[in-house]
């Protein structure tokens, strides 16, 4: 080979190398995360920087008693469960404005959205129904009649099964958990647990977590509610789990306490912290799994908490003034087009 034919050879591979490198570059794709929390006597949803802690925005939504939001990836909305007003508002994470309200039952509690983005569960505590909302045309497709104050709903992530806590209103007698079918909107079986439960299940074990404020952990085969474990955890409340499911968080609400439960025995991986403030109530956790942030209620509260994780130890961070009554909360990390 000539010298002329081999600086023309290597011009040509690097015309190529350079083509080939532009249209492989794509852009980088920015995110934004963020802490959702329905102000239930605020009448207003927040907006908290995950990262920073920082309160991005305050959405007022008039004449509302904000109880629960909901984030749904596959749609990119937010719905926030509106006890006052009987509605799920359709919030966009984008612009932060209401686009949609949909009629539900009457005394809006407890929902959840299935991982596949199909359904919204919606318990209405003062009729005893819960409405299901198809999240493709946004509308209530039935009205379950439940004969029985509900409380929690969880939907599983494959879209399946829905389970719901029930209360029942002699003290003395136990509460319930019912399983239902998604398609067919009908119970399967139900079993008796303790006092004020509440509900998480996770998929990569099907086990159901119910913590219960009477002062159980239940942890119940997904299937078919036959019981794993029952441990005693005071003032067991709120939950959510690590992104691996193998530690759950627990709120003690009574008790002003944290607790980090390890999912496959059912021991604490650490003692009890104390949390900072009163009431913790409900809990998520961020999409890497080292940040943790709870909602603390009452009458004139207006704090949420936040925390680090690490290796199943909560370590307390700060706390974040917010709306009045915080109560229910979401995270969420979206890309921002």
């Amino acid at each position: 080979m000539t010298k002329k034919n081999l600086i023309f050879g290597l011009s040509i591979m690097l015309m190529v190398t350079l083509f080939v490198g532009c249209s492989t570059n794509d852009p980088v794709k920015t995110y934004e995360e963020r802490v959702v929390v329905a102000n239930r006597g605020g009448s207003s949803i927040s907006f908290i920087d995950a990262n920073s802690n920082g309160v991005i925005s305050t959405l007022p939504i008039v004449g509302s008693e904000p109880m629960y939001v909901v984030y749904v990836p596959l749609k990119d909305k937010l719905f926030v469960g509106d006890r006052a007003q009987n509605l799920v508002h359709i919030v966009n994470p984008q612009t932060k404005a209401v686009e949609n309200s949909i009629p539900v039952g009457n005394g809006v509690f407890h929902m959840w959205a299935d991982g596949q983005g199909k359904q919204l569960w919606v318990n209405n505590d003062a009729d005893n129904t819960t409405s299901v909302i198809d999240l493709n045309t946004n509308t209530v497709i039935q009205t379950i009649s439940l004969g029985i104050k509900p409380h929690d709903v969880f939907l599983t992530n494959d879209a399946t099964k829905a389970y719901i806590s029930v209360i029942n209103s002699d003290i003395t007698m136990p509460d319930k958990i019912f399983l239902y079918s998604t398609s067919s909107f009908t119970k399967t079986t139900e079993i008796n647990v303790g006092k004020d439960p509440h509900l998480y299940h996770l998929s990569n074990s099907n086990k159901l977590f119910v913590p219960c404020q009477s002062g159980q952990l239940y942890a119940l085969n997904g299937d078919n509610l036959t019981e794993l474990s029952n441990i005693p955890l005071t003032g067991a409340h709120g939950i959510f789990p690590t992104p691996d499911q193998n530690t759950v968080f627990v709120t003690n609400i009574s008790g002003s306490q944290l607790y980090s439960i390890n999912s496959i025995n059912y021991t604490q991986n650490r003692p009890a912290i104390s949390s900072q403030g009163s009431t913790p109530h409900n809990i998520v956790v961020n999409e890497a799994g080292n940040k943790m942030f709870v909602t603390h209620s009452g009458m004139t509260a207006n704090t949420l908490s936040t925390y680090s994780i690490s290796s199943g130890t909560i370590t307390p961070t700060s706390t974040v003034t917010i709306g009045t009554n915080p109560f229910g909360l979401a995270y969420y990390r979206r890309e921002v087009k």
